[in-house]
């Protein structure tokens, strides 16, 4: 009987090469997706509200391993997490506490056939009828149990592949988890940065609108409640908003751009230190459908920090 062809070297590699870039395109969607939902998450949006687009999230992800120096040091001290939780993980399943289990099985199996090869072996029949069918069909049930029990399904090519199936879902799961927490981290570190005037990276934005077009939107001149419209839910905080429309720098008050969707404008006005009890509000300015808008962007200057005596 003639063998079955082999695959050639090359094919071979090329095969390995595509599983492992789509395994890592995975994880790099992975992190990215969970660094944008905690980043944003720390806004009060959800990621799965905004259509970003899919390069985003790969995007992201170098940023998570590689954005800074902090960064790669974390991304380091991760990979090593990653490894030892690995090695440990693979040494309970392959090594001594493994060993000594299937050691204990095989004992506990052995002296199950002994009991069974002793319960078969039948000593003088029984003379009443139905005693002589009561002990054959005994002895049919331990000969099926022994029968059962000597079955070698291990060595079955399907048992060895779930068993190296097991070892790979263990790696990956422990890849998951570490970039789980990396993601979380530096998407919980960014979003503080950004949300703090002194060290947001976001750019400072100006929205001009028409007169009584936005409910929100006020002449800097005359400051006033605009006429015509209603509210649900907390009056107070919209009154604090509407007198809080303009920066003012020495109070600590700068409105920045948080992100631009297909033309709704997330903004909010940052926050003077880090407070971990509180959040910077976010409104969601709809987009324009007659371009009656003017939006301006400007990176942070000088101005917009306050000196230390007006902390």
């Amino acid at each position: 009987m003639s063998e079955s062809p082999r695959l050639p070297p090359e094919t071979f590699a090329l095969g390995r090469i595509a599983s492992l870039l789509v395994m890592l395109g995975a994880v790099l969607y992975f992190t990215g997706w969970t660094y944008r939902w905690i980043y944003f998450g720390f806004f009060q949006l959800e990621v799965t509200t905004l259509p970003l687009p899919l390069e985003s999230f790969y995007i992201a992800a170098f940023q998570v391993f590689f954005g800074s120096f902090r960064a790669i040091l974390h991304t380091i001290i991760t990979v090593a997490l990653i490894v030892v939780g690995v090695y440990c993980s693979l040494w309970l399943l392959e090594g001594q506490p493994s060993q000594r289990f299937q050691a204990g099985m095989h004992k506990i199996y052995q002296r199950t056939l002994n009991c069974l090869n002793r319960g078969l072996t039948r000593g003088q029949s029984p003379k009443t009828l139905w005693k002589r069918g009561l002990l054959r069909l005994y002895g049919g049930l331990l000969q099926l149990l022994k029968s059962f029990l000597e079955f070698h399904l291990l060595e079955y090519q399907s048992l060895r592949f779930l068993r190296s199936l097991l070892d790979e879902t263990v790696i990956i799961c422990w890849l998951l988890a570490g970039c789980f927490w990396l993601a979380q981290w530096q998407g919980e570190a960014d979003a503080w940065r950004d949300a703090v005037n002194e060290t947001s990276s976001l750019p400072v934005v100006t929205i001009v609108v028409r007169e009584d077009s936005f409910p929100l939107g006020v002449n800097p001149d005359n400051i006033r409640n605009p006429q015509g419209i209603r509210i649900i839910g907390d009056a107070s905080s919209y009154q604090q908003l509407l007198s809080a429309a303009i920066n003012n720098p020495s109070q600590n008050r700068v409105w920045r751009l948080l992100i631009d969707v297909d033309g709704d404008y997330y903004i909010f006005p940052a926050l003077p230190r880090r407070d971990e009890t509180r959040r910077p509000l976010v409104v969601v300015i709809p987009r324009s459908r007659e371009g009656d808008r003017l939006i301006q962007l400007r990176p942070t200057l000088d101005t917009d920090i306050p000196s230390g005596d007006n902390n």
